[in-house]
């Protein structure tokens, strides 16, 4: 599982202690987490106003050195056993370039050495990095084998940023995991995977045949209400879309 609150906490909240207790307790139930969904990057840069905030999920950078929170980020990730990190692209602002990145992604990616994992940048709304082009453009300035993409479609269809089959192509060599969630227009709100308007059994069957490479379709859930029930129906609804491909 990809992990990012616990007991309603966010995981970079946590004590040692209580990340080791976690950590236990996902062992016990016969789990292991694959990624540590961060808020790291999910901030504005010094000097710079963001639009907007988003979701942080519990999540406050407050006074804190940015290097002391990735940090705890990548230690946090070793308790827990994960060898993945979703990162961002600072709340979105006026005047955003892509070299802008480049400072704590360097750091990051050299953390990302230290301790043998690897970095996932997740395009959102709030965020510079919005749509897929704005995610290609950063894979391919880097083209570094611990910086990868993490697409979510849902994510692009809410900003208007619908992708096509040759944008999710184009990304697909520098991702190894797909966010699932849906989207419907008319209550404009995420819902349960194959209960919204996003094309995606198009989109994969026009793209995952040609990709030869493990690629992990990761339910993100964000159900205002009834979390376990839109999860169950969007685990159903992925299998239903997956079996129709006739992938092999």
């Amino acid at each position: 599982m990809d992990l990012r609150v616990i007991d309603g906490r966010n995981v970079l909240a946590l004590s040692r202690g209580e990340l080791a207790d976690a950590a236990q307790r996902v062992r016990a139930a016969g789990l292991s987490v694959s990624c540590i969904c961060t808020p790291l990057l999910k901030w504005s840069p010094p000097g710079r106003t963001s639009r907007a905030k988003g979701d942080q999920f519990g999540f406050e950078l407050g006074d804190r050195a940015p290097g002391m929170v990735y940090a705890q980020a990548f230690e946090a990730a070793e308790i827990l056993g994960a060898r993945n990190l979703r990162i961002f692209s600072y709340l979105a602002y006026d005047g955003y370039r892509l070299n802008d990145l480049r400072g704590p992604i360097d750091d990051l990616l050299a953390l990302a050495e230290k301790f043998d994992m690897t970095l996932h940048v997740e395009n959102e709304g709030v965020c510079n990095i919005a749509g897929f082009a704005d995610l290609a453009a950063l894979m391919l300035a880097y083209r570094h084998p611990r910086l990868r993409a993490l697409p979510d479609i849902a994510n692009a269809y809410r900003q208007g940023l619908p992708p096509s089959a040759s944008e999710l192509a184009q990304l697909l060599p520098f991702a190894d995991i797909l966010h699932c969630k849906d989207y419907a227009n008319a209550r404009r709100r995420f819902v349960a995977f194959g209960d919204g308007d996003i094309p995606f059994a198009a989109l994969l069957a026009a793209t995952l045949p040609a990709h030869r490479a493990p690629l992990t379709l990761t339910i993100e859930t964000h159900a205002a209400s009834e979390p376990v029930a839109t999860t169950r129906s969007s685990i159903h609804g992925l299998r239903r879309m997956v079996d129709n491909l006739g992938l092999v």
